[in-house]
């Protein structure tokens, strides 16, 4: 590919990836996928490693009060849980552990019944 081409090329990248962001909906608004659960499964996970709000001050309640209403975090909802959950189950896999899923989306994204 000859250099002003490859040059239109990226430029053209560009312009479609800042349109993208510029018509993105922020993730405050974007409906959530269904998400399980189970903390019968997690028993032998220390509380405070998802539960911040058992030694910081943030108020207690469902993880989505604040973490899809707060605007100062609801645009990191994505990044934190996938971070934290897939996180965990992907370091007790590597370390041959029993690890749940760690990459099969339909494992977690189902309906909950109860939290």
């Amino acid at each position: 590919m000859r250099a002003p081409a490859l040059i239109g090329l990226v430029g053209g990248l560009a312009s479609a990836i800042a349109l993208l962001v510029a018509t993105a909906v922020p993730a405050s608004e974007e409906p959530l996928l269904p998400l399980t659960f189970a903390h019968a499964d997690h028993q032998t996970v220390n509380c405070i490693d998802c539960h911040h709000e058992f030694v910081d001050s943030t108020p207690r309640g469902p993880c989505l009060e604040c973490h899809k209403a707060d605007p100062s975090v609801s645009h990191l909802i994505e990044s934190h849980f996938h971070d934290l959950c897939r996180g965990c189950h992907v370091e007790r896999l590597v370390a041959g552990l029993d690890a749940g899923p760690a990459r099969a989306c339909a494992a977690c994204h189902t309906a909950d019944e109860a939290p």
